[in-house]
């Protein structure tokens, strides 16, 4: 009775000192099997801690000695299941001489209980909560007596409340790491203003070291318009050397691994790994019980996959590409919509994917969310400023085009008697001039009044032309449309300037379709349209060049159907400051110009519901585009 007491008091003086000493769960339960295995003089003991898997509780075996090393990394049981499961769950030590021969014994080669003849199986109990179970064995048939249980039953309630402290210290000590790292990863990601250097930093903190801890991680983006998840961003190692590699350096970093990783490491590295190019080579189209990447789009919650290859929502070839055990995919889902979804796995490692990790994992691609919803708000915000710029543009545009009518309206009605006056007076005093020159005493004298005169005329037509294009501007378009072949319109118009284009050895290349094209036009006013964009293409060309033209297939703009033609010079371009004020009335760098050509026909081209655009390529040419709608144009002046 002294010895069992001396022994019972040893013990107590054991668990005390483990207690003061480590809050270290490992340290804990090393010592705890040292004491129980030098103290009752057994030839093995092992120790179970119950944890919840998916929400349902497992034992799982945390601890061993005596037995083969390494054993305990991935023996499981239910509750209630074999000798320790019934433990677990009855909450009573069972003591058993001949193990082998109970029902309840559940055989595991990996720590050859096949060599143990006994067996004391003792409750961890915690406020009448199990929260694990210690396992004595001998090889030797051994009847273990009271007193025996008695100690390891005290030995047990004495060092649960020491297991207890350290799991509770444990889940601290994780909650803490997972604040710091959400709070990092959000001082990081204010920090920039672009979508892919704020997924790197997520994707980066996932599968960091320590709180992260997944080996890779795999973003895949929702495309709306293809129904398909579209790979984005692939991080992890390529091999499992690289892994090696990054996690000795974690390993040697001490501080702020994150800190470190942001500002030491290569964020643009990611984009030429194996992994990365992976990654954006994936295309998962969006359609139900197909893909489990699919799924999660689509029911908007997560899975957990083990055995990817037996799996029926798992494709062989991507669980091949994978080639992991057991991955997580995750939705983005910030609001009502799903943005995309993120896999992660543990290929290198195979450290299990667990509850908590889980929950961590829906926690961080909250952010990842909410970066890809305020990086698409901030394009459309920046589109719609772009959009008010162009309108403000064309407002600023249409009132000096007001103005310009208004004023034109007046100086035709203030010129116009005064021209034709002018012109009509001259023409007649230049017949009479020739007239007179055929006298030869008159001859000589009269070559210089009707060479003026001639000059008079000639400015004079330049001035009618010029009014009469300010009078086309200032005035609203009155259409007159017609079903017209566009193709018969373009070879109309290249006729007219055939001899323009020998002239200049220009090569001239038609990319037409063979089927009538016949739009609602007004003919003579798209021609002109024409007629002024060739004019300007053949004067970029005085010494030749390439002329192409051509129709492309059907686009939209402004959700209209549109019929675009091509018109493509190699006249060598125009400077930036030109092309910004190309479509400016009277503006020309032309001799002899008027500066309203382009303003013109952009204006005829608008009126048929249409667009005219310019794309300027320095020292190569100016493309133009010339848009025409294949519906009936609505009348834009009155609106």
């Amino acid at each position: 009775m002294i010895q069992e007491t001396a022994l019972g008091l040893e013990i107590l003086r054991d668990v005390a000192r483990i207690s003061n000493s480590t809050l270290n769960l490992d340290e804990i339960l090393a010592q705890t099997l040292d004491i129980v295995k030098n103290k009752l003089h057994i030839d093995a003991c092992s120790i179970y801690l119950i944890e919840t898997e998916n929400e349902q509780p497992r034992l799982k075996l945390k601890a061993s000695s005596g037995m083969p090393e390494g054993a305990a990394s991935n023996i499981y049981l239910k509750p209630g299941k074999g000798v320790t499961g019934w433990v677990a769950q009855n909450k009573k030590t069972l003591a058993l001489s001949d193990a082998l021969q109970d029902p309840r014994f559940v055989y595991f080669p990996e720590i050859e209980e096949e060599r143990f003849q006994s067996m004391l199986s003792v409750p961890m109990l915690y406020q009448d909560e199990c929260i694990g179970v210690i396992n004595v064995h001998t090889l030797a048939i051994r009847f273990f007596s009271p007193p025996e249980i008695a100690v390891l039953e005290t030995l047990s309630g004495q060092i649960t409340g020491c297991i207890r402290n350290a799991l509770e210290f444990q889940r601290s000590q994780l909650l803490l790491k997972e604040q710091t790292l959400l709070y990092d990863i959000s001082l990081a990601v204010q920090g920039t203003m672009k979508m892919d250097h704020q997924l790197w930093i997520l994707l980066t903190g996932i599968t960091l070291g320590g709180a992260g801890g997944f080996n890779r991680a795999l973003l895949f983006l929702t495309d709306d318009q293809s129904k398909v998840l579209q790979g984005y961003m692939g991080l992890g190692p390529d091999s499992p050397e690289a892994a090696g590699y990054i996690w000795s350096e974690l390993r040697h970093k001490k501080g702020d691994i994150l800190h470190w990783i942001l500002t030491e490491s290569d964020r643009n590295e990611y984009q030429q790994s194996a992994f990365n190019s992976l990654a954006q080579s994936l295309t998962i189209p969006l359609k139900p019980g197909t893909h489990v990447l699919a799924e999660t789009a689509l029911l908007k919650r997560p899975f957990l996959i083990d055995h990817p290859q037996e799996h029926s929502l798992v494709p062989r070839e991507f669980a091949k590409l994978l080639g992991s055990d057991s991955f997580a995919v995750v939705p983005l889902v910030p609001h009502q919509e799903t943005l995309g979804v993120l896999l992660v796995d543990n290929r290198y490692n195979n450290a299990p994917i667990t509850d908590n990790d889980m929950a961590l994992l829906t926690r961080l691609t909250t952010h990842i969310g909410w970066v890809i919803e305020n990086s698409r708000l901030f394009n459309k915000l920046l589109k719609s400023n772009q959009e008010l710029l162009s309108t403000k543009e064309q407002l600023i545009q249409s009132e000096k085009l007001a103005a310009m009518g208004e004023l034109a309206a007046e100086v035709a009605h203030e010129i116009k008697n005064p021209m034709v006056s002018i012109g009509g007076f001259t023409r007649r005093l230049r017949d009479q001039l020739s007239h007179l020159c055929q006298d030869p005493n008159l001859a000589n004298l009269l070559d210089s009044p009707i060479q003026y005169s001639g000059i008079i005329i000639n400015e004079v037509e330049r001035m009618e032309r010029l009014l009469n294009n300010i009078l086309q501007l200032s005035q609203a378009e009155q259409l007159e449309l017609e079903d017209v072949n566009i193709n018969e319109l373009i070879l109309e118009v290249i006729k007219s300037f055939q001899v323009g284009i020998q002239e200049r050895t220009i090569e001239l290349k038609l990319h037409l379709p063979r089927e009538k094209e016949v739009l609602p036009i007004d003919r003579s006013k798209i021609k002109q349209v024409m007629i002024n964009i060739l004019s300007n293409a053949m004067e970029s060309m005085p010494r030749g060049g390439l002329l192409q033209i051509s129709s492309l297939p059907y686009v939209y703009i402004n959700d209209r159907e549109m019929l675009a033609l091509c018109f493509e010079d190699s006249g060598g371009g125009i400077s930036q400051k030109t092309f910004e004020n190309i479509f400016h009335p009277f503006f020309t760098t032309k001799a002899t110009g008027t500066g309203l050509g382009l303003s013109i026909s952009r204006k005829i081209v608008e009126s048929h519901g249409g667009a005219l655009e310019l794309k300027n390529n320095p020292n190569q040419g100016v493309t133009v585009y010339l848009y025409l709608p294949l519906q009936n144009p609505a009348n834009y002046n009155k609106n």
